[in-house]
């Protein structure tokens, strides 16, 4: 849910990011993915995730980062060449040959992580192993550098897809390593397959070192929540690292839908049997909002076979992209939008409109008019008119549901901007319960085009699509460890997070989770605080990974309602369930005793 990966990005005024954590940099940050307790399956082995299958539709992976292998390469001692009793990088090393000493090809080095993470990770010195957040490697090639992936020569079959790494068996918090402490390989990717953004599947075991790239890096935090790390080991896990992802990668049109093979992406998760589907992208231009999608329907028969469904509610709360108004018959509204002539440093080329009212029976004749104050009416059909210096492309569809919905894409005859005043006059025939979206070629959820003087801008109910979907748990975000701004509380609900009912009346919430900050992997061998529901829902996948391991004959339906039962209440929430908080917050460790006491 990324929107430029906005797979759930959210937008930050940094003056303001700053303040909140330089003011406190003294604090103990919760890692959140990091349970309060141990718990064991039925065969007495922990609780990791080891043996479910997550698909994530999401913005690709970095598939070499060292978060996302598993530490099955064996456990190796290594040999302390200048005797000062503790691992000396660049000197001292492991033994592979068996020749007695140490040669060049066999000396152990570290990679110097990048930490981004804005105090989440404890301060580390660049230059300096850090244990907490580092990774040894046998420097094969004897270039002081960690050589990976096919330019330099390495195949699917090596490990980690190039030079071995390695951590401590035993994770202590001194940053050194004695002599006696063996290191753990890394070995087998923690990643099955990939349906890349060209229609290419690659596979564990074949082809996964030719993957492309995250396109954002959005994947890659996501599955540093779920999957990333390796428990007991590190300071940083995931909240399931034993378990397997699987990703679907999101390809972003120019115009609406901007998403427009969600069938093909589904499906694919579908044919691989994962366990749980992870939504990681928001949409609302051109959708009906109503769950009747043919994507939507996919998920909700995945649902029904038993794949568990989560997305990310969305962070549309803020945007001033929607309006909901009751019209009455005969009355005559004007809602006003405005366009920049930039929108997220790009030329704003085109703005785009859609109008939902849930029955077919009302009429609404709708009257636009352009910056350059001319006009056009439309009461059905659709097709392309031009108006003035612009292009006005229209069309008006019912969804199965009986959803009505009246989509406008507007842009210049020659490819300029759409800066200005975008006014909709409407009059309808009978009462409808409208709802009015605005989005341009952004695709932001920051409201760079947005509506403006009216009382009926609303964000009471702005679940995204695909969270949609009738089966989905979409899960809302609330603050943990410093917020962005002085009103940005920890604990309570994120500024941003999306709420309300859907269209349908159905509670657009399940429940919440962690929002921001969290901590994260990132690209290129870094960690990242990452946040928005983007953040929250990986969470929740990872309670229900935990769930299915220690029981996998349970449902989506099952899952659902022990997530409902087990959430917590407290002063924030208030009376739950509600359109905010859905039925609490995130508990996983109830969650849990919840299931293994039944």
């Amino acid at each position: 849910m990324f929107m430029q990966f906005r797979f759930i990005i959210v937008q930050v005024v940094f003056i303001l990011f700053l303040q909140a954590v330089f003011s406190q940099l003294a604090k103990d940050y919760e890692v959140t993915t990091v349970l309060k307790e141990k718990f064991f399956d039925k065969s007495g082995a922990p609780l990791t995730g080891k043996g479910v299958v997550i698909g994530d539709v999401d913005s690709g992976i970095d598939v070499f980062h060292p978060l996302f292998f598993f530490a099955d390469g064996g456990e190796f001692s290594w040999t302390d060449v200048n005797g000062d009793g503790v691992l000396t990088f660049g000197t001292d090393g492991i033994d592979i040959n068996g020749n007695g000493s140490i040669d060049k090809v066999e000396v152990l080095r570290y990679i110097d992580m990048l930490n981004s993470t804005w105090g989440l990770l404890p301060d580390g010195m660049s230059g300096k192993y850090n244990s907490v957040y580092d990774f040894i490697y046998i420097d094969a090639n004897g270039n002081n550098k960690r050589d990976f992936g096919p330019d330099k020569g390495f195949k699917e079959t090596d490990p980690c897809f190039g030079e071995m790494m390695l951590i401590p068996v035993n994770y202590n918090k001194d940053n050194s390593i004695k002599a006696g402490e063996k290191l753990l390989g890394l070995k087998t990717s923690k990643i099955r397959s990939v349906l890349q953004r060209d229609g290419i599947i690659r596979r564990r075991g074949i082809d996964m070192i030719q993957c492309e790239q995250d396109s954002s890096g959005h994947g890659t935090g996501v599955a540093g929540l779920i999957i990333g790390g390796y428990a007991g080991n590190q300071y940083f896990h995931g909240i399931a690292p034993e378990a397997e992802m699987i990703f679907s990668s999101v390809q972003y049109d120019y115009t609406p839908r901007f998403v427009r093979n969600f069938p093909d992406l589904f499906n694919f998760l579908k044919d691989e049997k994962v366990n749980i589907v992870l939504l990681e992208d928001g949409e609302w231009m051109y959708e009906f909002m109503d769950g009747s999608s043919p994507e939507e329907e996919i998920l909700n028969e995945m649902a029904r076979s038993g794949t568990t469904i989560i997305g990310g509610a969305g962070n549309f709360t803020g945007s001033n992209m929607l309006i909901l108004d009751t019209l009455r018959s005969g009355n005559e509204i004007t809602y006003t939008a405005s366009a920049p002539y930039m929108s997220d440093w790009k030329k704003n080329d085109g703005v785009f409109f859609s109008f939902l009212w849930p029955n077919t029976e009302t009429e609404i004749k709708i009257t636009l008019q352009t910056p350059d104050n001319n006009t056009a009416s439309f009461t059905s059909g659709e097709g392309k008119i031009t108006a003035g210096k612009y292009n006005i492309f229209y069309a008006k569809e019912v969804s199965p549901k009986g959803t009505t919905m009246f989509r406008f894409g507007c842009s210049t005859k020659d490819s300029q901007e759409v800066k200005g005043i975008w006014k909709f006059k409407l009059v309808s025939n009978g009462d409808a319960y409208l709802r009015a979206y605005v989005v341009d070629v952004s695709q932001s959820w920051a409201g760079y085009s947005r509506w403006k003087n009216s009382d009926k801008i609303s964000d009471a109910s702005n679940v995204c699509f695909p969270s949609t979907a009738d089966s989905c748990m979409a899960i809302g975000a609330y603050t943990v460890n410093f917020g962005w701004g002085i009103n940005d509380i920890v604990g309570d609900i994120c500024d941003y997070s999306s709420v309300g009912y859907n269209i349908t009346g159905k509670l657009g919430i399940d429940i919440t989770a962690p929002g921001h900050s969290t901590l994260s992997a990132a690209k290129n061998n870094s960690y990242q605080v990452f946040s928005g529901t983007s953040s929250a829902a990986p969470h929740v996948v990872g309670a229900a990974a935990l769930l299915l391991q220690y029981d996998m004959t349970l449902t989506h339906a099952q899952i659902k309602q022990i997530l409902h039962n087990t959430a917590a209440q407290d002063n924030f929430t208030g009376t739950i369930p509600n359109h905010v908080w859905g039925y609490g917050k995130l508990n996983t460790e109830n969650a849990i005793r919840y299931l293994m006491n039944k």
